[in-house]
């Protein structure tokens, strides 16, 4: 076996801690909060899409290898626009995403280093990802493995020891709109940002039954870590007059250590979603040839002129964010726009390519269901998108 590729369980420790990564710190306490036990149905909703979503990409990824990713099999289904198109989609949303990542693991940091503002924290793990980042792929999906690993085991045993000591089950459903529950949809679609990007490392695997098997382990996983988590915060014994906090979960079995435990793991998972997505969408940037300088890669296959490219502009949008120009909800908002847009092309990209059955069925589904999501997003961020694609469309037939 070659040292350097990723077998099945590299490959799902590179995938379940990423893809865990800020969405299993900020989603499910956000959530809870805004609808309360009403969140069980936008997380079952959710999980379920996500699920079929894994599968999906998982399949494209397979047909179409390549550090590319599921851009290539657009490019054969729809043309070469289309996939640009997609693929800038794809870089519009890692160009916002990332840095809410950043901001995200940073304030958990805050209160260990007061006197350094959060855009500055940010940089600085920025910094350790870059550094990451130009490690062999082998190697970090190894570490990746043992993170997410740890991660996973401390929230399920967390979610189940409080699940156990619940002494009446009892589920009081709100009442919420269709517009609170599309918008509720739009907020957690970040957990299942993320299987758009593995098909990028798709030749660092020993064959296809390893991105298979580790698309459907991981799917499972991540899956089970957050109906346990949601579980139990909505049938957890805990203070019903105050804003749900994440760290009261863990505090049965951690006790005085939670705080850090908690800002630890959020600063690791945080880390290991700017791997997955920043090498992604470099190895993306550097596929496409845009420029000399964007396709450069180091003797190791490191899309180094790519992530150079990509890390000025996240130091752009840092000092944006210091400046008040742009929030962390801006960030969130305008990444999963995007990230939706470039999932519909992908989806689309399935139903051509895929044989009549279950997956393409799921493909369909998931395109409607999709584009109904994404019509509750920012009304300038949809003007963006929809500029993006009449360009695109026009200039195909010139």
């Amino acid at each position: 076996m070659n040292q350097t590729k990723l077998n099945t369980f590299t490959l799902s420790g590179l995938i379940i801690g990423p893809i865990l990564g800020s969405g299993v710190i900020l989603l499910p306490a956000l959530l809870y909060n805004m609808i309360g036990n009403a969140s069980i149905f936008t997380w079952g909703t959710i999980l379920i899409l996500g699920f079929l979503f894994a599968l999906i990409f998982g399949k494209l990824s397979i047909l179409f290898p390549g550090d590319g990713g599921v851009s290539l099999a657009t490019k054969e289904a729809m043309g070469k626009k289309y996939q640009i198109l997609t693929s800038f989609y794809l870089i519009c949303a890692v160009f916002f995403g990332p840095v809410a990542v950043l901001i995200i693991a940073a304030k958990f940091l805050m209160p260990y280093f007061p006197n350094i503002s959060i855009e500055l924290l940010g940089f600085f793990i920025y910094i350790i990802t870059y550094l990451a980042l130009l490690i062999r792929i082998g190697f970090l999906g190894k570490l990746m493995l043992i993170v997410s690993s740890a991660i996973t085991i401390i929230f399920f045993l967390s979610s189940i020891f409080i699940l156990l000591n619940v002494e009446e089950f009892s589920l009081n459903i709100p009442n919420i709109s269709i517009k609170e529950y599309g918008y509720s949809l739009l907020i957690v679609f970040w957990s299942i940002v993320g299987w758009e990007v593995i098909g990028n490392y798709s030749q660092d695997v020993d064959d296809t039954k390893t991105l298979t098997n580790a698309v459907k382990i991981s799917a499972i996983i991540i899956s089970t870590v957050y109906i346990l988590i949601v579980l139990a915060i909505c049938f957890g014994e805990f203070p019903k007059n105050e804003e749900f906090k994440l760290v009261w979960l863990i505090i049965p079995i951690f006790g005085n250590s939670s705080n850090f435990i908690l800002a630890s793991v959020s600063v690791i998972l945080c880390i290991g979603t700017l791997i997955l997505f920043v090498g992604g969408v470099s190895r993306l940037i550097s596929s496409l040839n845009l420029t000399k300088y964007t396709s450069t890669v180091t003797t190791k296959k490191v899309p180094i002129g790519a992530l150079n490219s990509l890390s000025i502009l996240y130091v752009i949008t840092l000092v944006l964010v210091y400046m008040g120009y742009l929030t962390l909800d801006n960030l969130v908002a305008f990444s999963d726009a995007f990230f939706i847009s470039n999932a519909l092309i992908g989806l689309i990209t399935a139903i051509i390519l895929f044989e009549k059955g279950f997956l393409k069925n799921s493909a369909i589904l998931l395109a409607f269901l999709f584009f109904i999501i994404l019509l509750f997003s920012n009304i300038f961020i949809l003007s963006v998108i929809i500029a993006l694609f009449i360009y695109t469309y026009f200039k195909k037939r010139a």
